[in-house]
């Protein structure tokens, strides 16, 4: 024998009532997941971008640390901050434009010295001397680099500093007079 609900219809009206509740419920939900999702893809854009700035500040300072740099047929190139070739704000430049960074209106760097206390000199990395501790310092305006215009993250700039340390070589002299010397 077969079981029959006594009112058949009111499967179907349940199974319409229960698929408008679902509706609604979605409905509801859909904006919150949203938004939570775009949070997420702009927290991982500044993320990003930061570390990007990051490596690039770092490729800027090893540029910086070595203050002089030799070519291969000998002659020396004096490393500043914004003349020359090769560069510090030209390498920073370089490395955010082949990240992906292009809109670069607004973008500061700097190049500075520090004391004892960390507090910032100003300088050029041709006149550093061995060990003598320096920053570089990136500031990007977050508007060049942001996804949505929602506002979830809405920081102004975003700034990276890297503290970095003088590698040239102690001053040295050669003494011609020793035995087997020819220039």
């Amino acid at each position: 024998m077969i079981y029959r609900s006594p009112t058949p219809h009111a499967s179907a009206r349940n199974r319409r009532q229960r698929i408008g509740a679902a509706a609604v419920e979605m409905a509801c939900v859909t904006p919150l997941m949203l938004v939570i999702l775009i949070g997420i893809w702009e927290c991982g854009r500044l993320i990003q971008v930061q570390q990007i700035m990051q490596c690039a500040a770092r490729d800027a300072a090893r540029l910086a640390s070595q203050a002089n740099i030799i070519s291969t047929n000998g002659t020396y190139t004096q490393i500043s901050f914004n003349t020359g070739n090769p560069n510090i704000d030209q390498t920073i430049r370089s490395y955010l434009a082949v990240s992906g960074i292009t809109n670069q209106t607004g973008v500061t760097t700097s190049f500075a010295f520090l004391d004892s206390s960390n507090n910032p000199i100003a300088g050029e990395p041709l006149s550093g001397t061995k060990n003598q501790k320096f920053r570089v310092t990136i500031a990007v305006p977050y508007n060049n680099v942001r996804w949505t215009n929602l506002g979830i993250v809405n920081p102004t700039t975003i700034t990276v500093a890297v503290d970095w340390q003088m590698l040239v070589d102690d001053p040295f002299s050669l003494d011609t007079a020793l035995p087997g010397w020819t220039p």
